[in-house]
């Protein structure tokens, strides 16, 4: 249990590859410096029999120079040290031993700035019977140099005895660097991220709970920032659920009241359709266009609860002249804001595959929308119109107006459901549900509807509707 805590925890897993890292760094430089150990080693013991050489020169007392010898063999491990002179060994100390195998010469009269770096692990790895021969300069007058047998066993368990202070030396740099990067990056990581963690878990478990408030954090870093969006998103997610229940209130609202409304526009549908017996002409033809805007105002109704619901009615596609669609929906926006022009670039014949009545409330909500801004700007150059362009199997309607541009606020949630531009007429009122219901219309028959610009000069629309096949 206690190790998968530790190999669950970031600190632990820290700590160790920290440790880790430390003792592998240790472990590539022991090379270098065990090559440097065993070329210090040897040097030495050169070093030695060179002033053994001067001393046994100046020596004539025997038993002086006898003890002079033991001790020199017994602190360097040197069986044997012979001297060369005019191409002639001459024996200084020590006697050739009978039970020599195998000789390793060396040559250490020039000492090399760059060791070998396999020779330690051969040393190491040897069986140690070996004995080394190693040549060097004498500083004695008259010799050429020096040759000394040492057993390599010795110079092995120096290497080896070089190894364990090295890797117990390492191990303890490890512990201390690993502790203080632990106890450091714990201070700065590890407790802000499980803080986080922690709020985390308790925002997903209850999110409209507000515990231990903290301000925004100080911190420049990539912890600071963590620390703010999370702060940030924390208060967006709450405003979004607040959101969703008004949203939910309003669809139970809509439910409540959809009943009474739909039987309210019912008789107005009875009465509209006597207006459109009526003899008279003209009588008739208003009340077949009241029939319409009666129909469509239970339609509307019926697809605000089905929004409020989340639900989509599936649009009844069928081959329509959408130059006929634009025209009736910009008549029924100019009957209601007189003064504004339109004019019609859709040609007569371009078909296009739409549902039309929905085609015809895309267009209503743009024109009705561009009317009332155009009104409230003032001025008598009100201008209305659509141009068109085929591009890729797709009829590509341009709306334009002459209005004075949205704000640049609107812009970033102009088709988010409830998020109104905010009509510039004070008198007006706007439930945002305009454009973002005609985005959801146009994708739903295959096109798409999208703000192509916005400024002084006017606002303009881009509406896509597949064309007839």
């Amino acid at each position: 249990m206690i190790d998968g805590l530790i190999s669950r925890r970031l600190s632990s897993k820290l700590l160790l590859l920290t440790i880790g890292f430390v003792m592998l760094a240790e472990m590539v430089i022991f090379v270098p410096s065990a090559a440097l150990f065993r070329q210090d080693w040897l040097l030495e013991r050169a070093e030695q029999a060179g002033l053994m050489a001067q001393a046994l020169t100046g020596v004539p007392d025997f038993q002086a120079s006898e003890v002079l010898t033991k001790q020199f063999m017994k602190e360097t491990d040197v069986l044997l040290m012979a001297a060369k002179r005019d191409g002639m060994t001459e024996l200084v100390l020590g006697e050739p031993p009978e039970d020599i195998q195998t000789l390793v010469n060396l040559d250490l009269t020039e000492a090399s700035r760059f060791p070998s770096l396999i020779a330690p692990f051969q040393d190491i790895f040897s069986n140690g019977r070996e004995t080394l021969m190693i040549a060097v300069s004498s500083p004695v007058d008259g010799q050429d140099a020096l040759e000394l047998l040492i057993p390599r066993k010795t110079l092995r368990m120096a290497l080896v005895d070089y190894l364990k202070r090295i890797f117990w030396l390492s191990l303890f740099i490890a512990i201390l660097t690993g502790s203080l990067i632990y106890w450091s990056m714990s201070a700065m990581i590890i407790r802000p991220v499980k803080t986080l963690a922690e709020e985390m878990t308790a925002f997903r478990e209850d999110p409209e709970r507000r515990r231990n408030v903290r301000g925004q954090s100080k911190r420049k870093d990539e912890i600071g920032q963590l620390e703010r969006e999370f702060i940030d998103m924390k208060q967006s997610q709450r405003a979004a659920f607040r959101q969703r229940e008004r949203l939910a209130g309003l669809g139970l609202a809509v439910a409540k009241i959809n009943h009474d409304l739909r039987n309210v526009l019912t008789s107005a549908l009875l009465i509209s359709d006597r207006l459109a017996m009526n003899p008279d002409e003209k009588m008739a033809s208003m009340g077949e266009r009241l029939t319409r805007t009666v129909e469509r105002g239970i339609g509307l109704t019926e697809d605000v609860l089905s929004y409020s619901k989340a639900e989509t009615a599936d649009p009844q596609i069928q081959d329509t002249r959408i130059a006929f669609t634009a025209g009736e929906a910009a008549a029924d926006v100019i009957a209601q804001f007189p003064g504004t022009k339109f004019r019609n670039f859709i040609p007569t014949d371009l078909m296009v595959q739409t549902d039309p009545d929905h085609a015809y409330r895309i267009f209503h909500n743009l024109f009705r929308n561009a009317a009332q801004a155009m009104l409230a700007h003032g001025g008598d150059d009100r201008k209305l119109q659509v141009n068109t362009e085929i591009r890729e199997g797709l009829a590509e309607l341009r709306i334009s107006d002459t209005g004075p541009g949205l704000p640049d606020r609107a812009k970033d949630n102009l088709f988010q459901a409830f998020s109104s531009a905010q009509a510039h007429n004070a008198n007006t009122k706007s439930t945002g549900l305009g454009l973002s219901i005609s985005k959801e219309l146009a994708k739903a028959q295959g096109g798409d509807l999208n703000l192509m610009s916005s400024d002084a000069s006017g606002t303009r629309f881009l509406l896509t509707l597949p064309l007839k096949e």
